[in-house]
């Protein structure tokens, strides 16, 4: 049996010591929204001067003006996915987020937010069933959670993970985000079925050092999708349509 280092120990239970956390509250659209959250954290930088995080990409989404079931792969701490469920059209949100720390946040901001229309789940989306696996992170930058560690992660939480096509039975999915810093593929390739069937719009986060960007371009063109757009939102976020 391997054993963790104490080094290893110790990082584990950085989620859990006393970090200064708040609650940024602003209007939009004539609506109050609310979000719990760590005091320094990037994307919740956007919520204290009283924006919706990637704002432009939000309300092109909303602009759409598309029914059916969204759903959020990469969901962090509720940003897109409380604006799907409040502002956009959308009958039901599906929420899809790996980490256990940050989903304590997000179950936390949905009920603030009274959005009734969201289904969540505490898995990791990959192309596997129930395999263990860490994800890394900083507190500094939560949404840049991930399996592969970056060099500037000061903790790590572990979950299990899960296949899309098996969570998402049933639903009539007309929109997906993805969002989960270079796992994009894996959870791609675990919702083959639900691309062919329903060819939702897709939103991905693109990095280019990402070593599937291939395989996921092929992916793509194999349902018949195409790269119509991007936004740089600051994060570039690529948009298929098929």
């Amino acid at each position: 049996m391997q054993h963790e280092s104490k080094g290893e120990i110790e990082r584990r239970y950085l989620p859990f010591r006393k970090v200064e956390r708040m609650n940024s509250t602003f209007t939009y659209e004539n609506k109050e929204y609310i979000f719990h959250h760590l005091e320094n954290d990037l994307i919740a930088k956007s919520w204290k001067i009283g924006l919706f995080y990637e704002l432009p990409l939000l309300e092109w989404i909303k602009n759409k003006n598309m029914s059916g079931t969204y759903v959020d792969v990469g969901s962090h701490q509720g940003n897109h996915l409380i604006y799907f469920s409040k502002v956009c059209n959308a009958e039901k949100v599906i929420g899809v987020e790996g980490s256990p720390y940050n989903f304590s946040f997000l179950e936390e901001n949905v009920k603030l937010n009274k959005c009734d229309n969201v289904v969540l789940h505490n898995v990791i989306a990959s192309n596997e069933f129930d395999v263990d696996t860490k994800l890394y992170y900083n507190e500094q930058n939560t949404g840049n959670t991930s399996k592969f560690n970056f060099g500037a992660s000061t903790s790590f939480v572990s979950n299990t993970t899960d296949i899309l096509d098996d969570l998402l039975k049933n639903e009539k999915v007309s929109l997906m985000k993805f969002d989960i810093q270079d796992m994009e593929w894996f959870a791609l390739d675990g919702c083959r079925k639900t691309l062919e069937e329903h060819l939702p719009i897709l939103f991905i986060e693109w990095n280019d050092s990402n070593a599937h960007t291939k395989k996921i371009t092929h992916l793509l063109t194999s349902f018949g999708y195409k790269h119509t757009d991007t936004f740089n939102v600051p994060s570039c976020i690529r948009v298929y349509e098929a």
